[in-house]
């Protein structure tokens, strides 16, 4: 049996055996007390597009399976998530948390850099089966580093430095990458069905390494942008730039939520700028998207206040959503083309209990004329997801 099925063995046992057992253990080492709380987590997409022309992988796929645990002692917390889909093991969250009060902590290990609600934000807890385009083109995701993070009736702030992307595996030589990254909140209003956040995160970050050329020399850097058809079951990039002799790339996200009983609305705008060596042109790139839902079984809308996010819905729940995201990473001034992306999705979600949620999608995803896949075309795609967190 290959390595890879092996795993794949090991993980479902793993999942099946914490499953049946997800609760919170004490553990007794000598005269001190350890919480132990397996998690785990397994999501079944389909989807089937409507294209103008290119052909699109219809079907369906275990698009994410996570396996995992807290642990509590004293004032740390820990946390290991590893994720299995596609027959590959994945570092997801990976680190240890001193809490320096009730509202504040300071962590180092591996996870998402503060910059992006979407990203931020769990894929079991976002309204749609899959983050907008312009998250996935703009937003870092998870990095080895240390941050701060506190909050009070009012405000949230958090700020991290962080390593180069590739360092969980350090498999491309040459000099680091790193970045400083922030966010701050400003939020007035956090009752239930009565919301107002505010927000601005940045980011720098030096280009990460890109080996070694045949000579020993180091290859010229690379920053990239790109998104997929927001979805996990076509896996190709429609929008994709790849900016060469990269040096750094500064950015910067706006956001705005808003709930009133059992309306919601989210919003952001991303801007980031790459200045590159030998005096090449500067790649500027922007995106934005908002969303609007309504929950038309459950009660009025809550909020996170430990993340600045929405508060995940209660059982039984019916929730509907819309969003409308716009992304552009063509750049005329660098001459690179990257393509555009625009689409309008409609969700309804349905939070049967605790741990299962059931999601249906529908998207209009218009494509422009630059575009490295399906130029010019418009696509619609319908998925579902059953969703299974513990």
């Amino acid at each position: 049996m290959s390595s890879c099925r092996l795993t794949i063995l090991a993980a479902l046992s793993l999942f099946a055996f914490s499953s049946l057992f997800a609760q919170s253990v004490d553990v007794k080492i000598a005269d001190e007390t350890v919480k132990i709380t397996p998690m785990g987590r397994f999501y079944f997409d389909g989807a089937t597009y409507i294209e103008d022309g290119t052909d699109l992988s219809n079907g369906v796929a275990m698009s994410d399976v996570r396996l995992g645990l807290k642990a509590k002692y004293k004032s740390f917390d820990m946390k290991v998530d590893l994720g299995f889909a596609g027959g590959k093991v994945g570092y997801k969250d990976i680190f240890l948390q001193y809490n320096l009060n009730k509202t504040s902590y300071v962590r180092g290990g591996h996870f998402a850099e503060p910059f992006g609600i979407d990203h931020m934000e769990s894929s079991a807890n976002i309204k749609f089966i899959t983050a907008n385009a312009t998250s996935f083109a703009f937003s870092p995701g998870r990095k080895l580093g240390v941050e701060y993070i506190g909050w009070n009736k009012y405000a949230w702030v958090g700020i991290g430095a962080f390593a180069d992307g590739d360092s969980m595996t350090n498999s491309i030589e040459g000099d680091d990458g790193y970045s400083a990254t922030g966010r701050v909140v400003f939020n007035p209003l956090q009752q239930d069905g009565k919301i107002f956040h505010i927000g601005l995160a940045g980011s720098y970050r030096k280009a990460d390494a890109n080996g070694f050329d045949a000579n020993g020399i180091q290859k010229p850097k690379v920053i990239s942008y790109g998104s997929s058809l927001i979805t996990n079951v076509e896996k190709r990039k429609f929008i994709q730039a790849s900016i060469s002799n990269a040096d750094y790339q500064a950015k910067y996200a706006v956001e705005l939520i808003g709930a009133y009983g059992p309306l919601y609305l989210q919003a952001e705008y991303f801007h980031s700028n790459v200045e590159r060596k030998d005096d090449l042109p500067a790649y500027k790139a922007s995106g934005a998207y908002a969303q609007i839902g309504f929950l038309a079984i459950g009660g009025n809308y809550t909020y996170s206040s430990s993340w600045a996010r929405m508060g995940t819905p209660k059982p039984k729940s019916l929730e509907f959503a819309l969003r409308y995201n716009y992304t552009d990473l063509d750049n005329k001034n660098s001459g690179v083309k990257g393509g555009r992306m625009s689409d309008w999705t409609f969700a309804a979600n349905y939070y049967l209990n605790k741990y299962i949620m059931l999601r249906l999608d529908y998207s209009n995803i218009s494509l422009g004329n630059t575009n490295p896949l399906a130029a010019g075309e418009t696509i619609n795609a319908i998925q579902g997801r059953l969703q299974v967190v513990f």
